[in-house]
């Protein structure tokens, strides 16, 4: 165990010689200094160890003795660790720098989570947090997690809950989304349901007020097909007036319909023609500092196309806050030609079924007959969808007043 400890603190095995050399070992015992290994050579000079600590000591000792002294060796970790200091410079620098990196960098955050997102992006959450301090680059003592939270909550409605925790570098940032309320109707305001489009009438249900059509009658686009006024009739007998009901009508009403859809395009368009002139530029982010590459490249002419690539740093599986941005600029020149009208005609023919199927998917409807109509005018093609549907056409138009029974003029002009 001696020997581990002298080889850690370091040792030098020295050479003594003088007239009285055992003067020399009197004065070490008498200022405790632990020297080992003793081996006499002659009788005026012996060879000695003593810890790398106690050398100069020593010196002092030697010279009350009058003892000369000559080193024959250094041993020990205190004496590698000397040697590296005189001649490695940078990597003791490194060292240092190294550990300055660990203690300092690592307070800062260099990775911001998001989890429990599903319809709100986590770019948007991102950005409300970057508001609000919290980012890669941040200091992280200096986040309250609690009040940063609630403060980004303020700017995200979509959110009902949000907790930042925060682990050396890394901020985990769990949210929960707010469930959608159904729209409450207020009932105390009178309305009808009104035709949204012409057609033929296949079937009318009044829930609530008066059906103003019968299954089969043709009604057009406006007309108010369930009413929200209520006559009510008086007996045969009756002399009073009993007025009428006003109620919010709402009611399904089915019917088949006709709708004609279009697109146009134009017959002759420009077309980008490469010159193969191209430059790129190079970016690095990290944390809060960019650094730009090539910033003078550029592209003689003013038409080019600039297509950006940003890729960021992963290391063992974790994203860090290292960007690389790769921008390539492209020149090109415009040239007009024609289009070629079968693509167009098929492009355009997809397009207006998917909206198409859209309308029917808002209309809780369905189109069991399509056609289409092509024709060229003015230097453009036309496309004209003629489909027929069946779908729910009633809408709900709300008009001023509130609900309740209402009563016919008297003579005296009272109600």
């Amino acid at each position: 165990m001696k020997k581990l400890i002298n080889l850690m603190r370091g040792y030098v095995e020295l050479e003594a010689a003088g007239a009285f050399p055992e003067r020399l070992l009197n004065l070490c015992a008498q200022n405790r200094l632990q020297f080992w290994k003793l081996n006499w050579i002659d009788e005026t000079s012996f060879t000695f160890r003593i810890a790398l600590q106690d050398r100069k000591r020593l010196d002092e000792l030697a010279q009350r003795s009058m003892c000369e002294l000559s080193e024959r060796s250094r041993r020990g970790a205190a004496v590698v660790a000397e040697g590296i200091l005189k001649r490695r410079w940078g990597f003791v620098a490194g060292m240092a720098l190294c550990f300055f990196a660990v203690s300092v960098l690592s307070r800062f955050l260099l990775v911001v989570e998001v989890s429990g997102n599903e319809s709100i992006s986590t770019a948007v959450i991102l950005s409300q947090l970057q508001r609000v301090g919290v980012r890669p680059g941040a200091y992280g003592p200096s986040i309250v997690e609690k009040e940063a939270a609630n403060e980004a909550l303020l700017g995200l409605p979509e959110l009902s809950y949000m907790a930042i925790n925060i682990y050396g570098t890394r901020a985990e940032v769990v949210v929960r989304e707010t469930e959608k309320k159904p729209e409450l109707l207020d009932e105390n305001v009178p309305a009808d349901v009104v035709a949204d489009v012409d057609g033929i009438l296949e079937d009318i249900h009044a829930e609530a007020g008066r059906a103003m059509f019968q299954d089969g009658d043709i009604v057009a686009k406006g007309e108010i097909l369930i009413s929200g006024d209520l006559d009510l009739k008086e007996p045969e007998w009756g002399t009073v007036d009993l007025g009428h009901l006003i109620v919010r009508a709402a009611g399904s009403v089915t019917a088949r319909t006709w709708r004609m859809l279009e697109e146009t395009v134009p017959a002759v368009v420009q077309v980008k023609e490469y010159t193969g002139e191209e430059c790129k530029k190079f970016g690095i982010k990290f944390l809060w500092i960019d650094l730009d590459f090539f910033e003078n490249s550029s592209i003689s002419g003013g038409r080019y196309d600039k297509i950006s690539k940003t890729e960021q740093l992963v290391l063992f599986g974790r994203p860090w806050p290292v960007w690389f941005t790769t921008e390539t600029r492209r020149s090109y020149t415009l040239t007009e030609q024609p289009l070629d009208r079968e693509a167009a005609v098929a492009r355009m023919e997809q397009a207006l079924l998917v909206r198409l199927d859209k309308l029917m998917e808002a209309n809780c409807g369905e189109a069991f007959q399509t056609d289409f109509v092509v024709r060229e005018e003015s230097g453009r093609f036309a496309v004209t969808l003629l489909a027929e549907c069946r779908e729910e056409i009633g809408r709900t138009v709300e008009r001023d007043g509130e609900v309740g029974r209402k009563y016919a003029d008297t003579e005296n002009g009272g109600t």
